[in-house]
């Protein structure tokens, strides 16, 4: 059973890859996942990276927006064995400017499904597989 603490810190790792993204510290995904994680964005129609490919194909695809947003909410936490698990709903809110010089915004609604394990320097990220729900908005090339 987790202790309030490790729950604590599962939830911080979360929010510490909402906070890189939204504030283009990509320095902070270090801190995330693991190197060698599998993290797939398939389901919103990118790639499958490790962890040590995110932090610059995150860097090199959110360079096009102005405003980035990230919400997580509904985190359930469990543990199995040695790993812990962690599902959260996401929106994500993008914003960029239009061919015409306007602000134009989409959001993405999904869910983050996570496994984590507990490493010397804290808990990161081994798997992270993002399924989009909803999408709506200008989605820019769409």
């Amino acid at each position: 059973m987790l202790l309030e603490s490790e729950r604590r810190a599962i939830v911080d790792v979360l929010m510490r890859y909402c906070t890189a993204i939204d504030t283009s510290s990509w320095h902070l995904l270090s801190d995330v996942f693991l190197p060698n994680a599998r993290v797939d964005y398939r389901g919103a129609g990118g790639p499958m990276l490790s962890g040590a490919e995110t932090a610059d194909w995150l860097e090199e695809h959110m360079a096009r927006f102005a405003v980035l947003q990230h919400f997580l909410s509904n985190i359930r936490v469990a543990q199995e064995g040695n790993e812990v698990r962690s599902n959260a709903y996401v929106l994500a809110v993008h914003g960029f400017k239009g061919e015409d010089g306007k602000m134009r915004f989409f959001d993405l609604g999904g869910e983050y499904s996570d496994r984590l394990v507990e490493t010397s320097a804290g808990w990161r990220i081994s798997e992270r597989i993002l399924r989009t729900r909803w999408l709506r908005g200008d989605i820019p090339g769409g």
